[in-house]
């Protein structure tokens, strides 16, 4: 079968490898549709997957119809399916508690487009008991946004944001577009979205659940939000994963105010901590989802509760893929997300 493995920093070099085989326990799918997620970024700045995996094949986001249905007697050739690339080992003291997301024995472990074959390719073996079906109404453009539709849940969750509360959100891609619509969903009484670049600030605008968006580089800033919530945000949700959007988040809370990191950033950062002790902010980090919040998303999105697909920017398919991270990795294009699409 046909796949687009990570063979170096950069570079993305189109393969052809066995197709997974029935094993009569795994669910095999045709992949349909896989998104472009941040950290696949990550993975091909560095040429490796996590953990220093090489030779990845990336793609974690994806949505695809049945092969083999493995030991899923619920499941039949031709089912539309998406599934969480998990793979909690149930023995560890965070699995024990219940937070498979930070299993402690991840890196050892089989996650899909991480450290073990993704969705770009043409077909993908999964763990059985990750896999859902999807609604009809679901398709597979909106499928390839259920995961980080969850991603932004268990983020907006951590921070606690309920009715009335302010909220701020840093950084205008993806994830920070979707707290800003659990944020709403939520009850939140004001969400204030920062952003640099111009093209995001204009979409977020146009498209995002924000009540307002922000130039963080304007020098009235602080004085503006200051005024607008009586002191402060309640709550700030950072998900660029930049010094400059954590320390100004920090800034921006009230005496008291919940951070949240949902950001990603795999070097030391200089971080304001005299900030966050004299107001004694309370922070968080956070890591994916758990598999109830996986399907609240699935169903949010089946009953359009929540609209994934408006920020779908544009779709390539696997021979374009190196020319889709090279347009997402330049700062300067004009995208949200892409979506790749495998044989629709």
């Amino acid at each position: 079968m046909k796949a687009v493995k990570l063979s170096g920093p950069k570079q993305l070099e189109p393969v052809d490898i066995e197709a997974p085989e029935p094993d009569g326990k795994h669910v095999i799918i045709k992949v349909s549709a896989c998104g472009i997620c941040g950290s696949d970024l990550h993975y091909w700045h560095s040429g490796l997957g996590m953990g220093g995996v090489p030779d990845l094949i990336m793609g974690h986001e994806f949505a695809g119809t049945v092969i083999d249905p493995g030991n899923r007697a619920d499941l039949a050739a031709g089912d539309r399916v998406t599934a969480l690339p998990l793979d909690p080992c149930g023995l560890c003291a965070a699995c024990r508690a219940g937070h498979v997301n930070i299993c402690l024995k991840a890196l050892k472990r089989s996650i899909p487009g991480n450290n073990s074959a993704g969705a770009f390719a043409e077909s993908l073996k999964l763990r059985p008991d990750m896999v859902r079906k999807l609604p009809d109404s679901i398709n597979d453009v909106e499928a390839a946004m259920i995961e980080p539709t969850a991603v932004a849940l268990h983020a907006v969750r951590a921070a606690g944001i309920g009715p009335g509360d302010s909220v701020m959100i840093s950084g205008g891609g993806p994830i920070g577009l979707l707290c800003a619509a659990w944020a709403k969903i939520s009850g939140a009484a004001y969400i204030a979205l920062t952003e640099i670049s111009a093209f995001r600030k204009s979409f977020a605008s146009d498209n995002g659940d924000a009540d307002e968006i922000f130039d963080p580089a304007n020098p009235d800033f602080g004085s503006q939000i200051m005024k607008k919530t009586g002191g402060g945000f309640d709550a700030a949700i950072e998900t660029s994963a930049a010094d400059a959007g954590i320390n100004l988040a920090l800034m921006m809370l009230k005496p008291k105010g919940r951070l949240v990191l949902a950001g990603i950033n795999a070097h030391t950062q200089a971080v304001l901590t005299i900030v966050a002790a004299a107001r004694e902010i309370t922070q968080k980090s956070v890591m994916a989802y758990l598999p109830e919040e996986f399907d609240t998303a699935i169903d949010y999105i089946k009953q359009n509760r929540i609209n994934v697909e408006k920020l779908v920017t544009n779709t390539t398919d696997l021979a374009g893929l190196d020319t889709a991270f090279e347009r997402l990795a330049s700062g300067e294009s004009e995208e949200i997300k892409i979506v790749c699409k495998t044989g629709i």
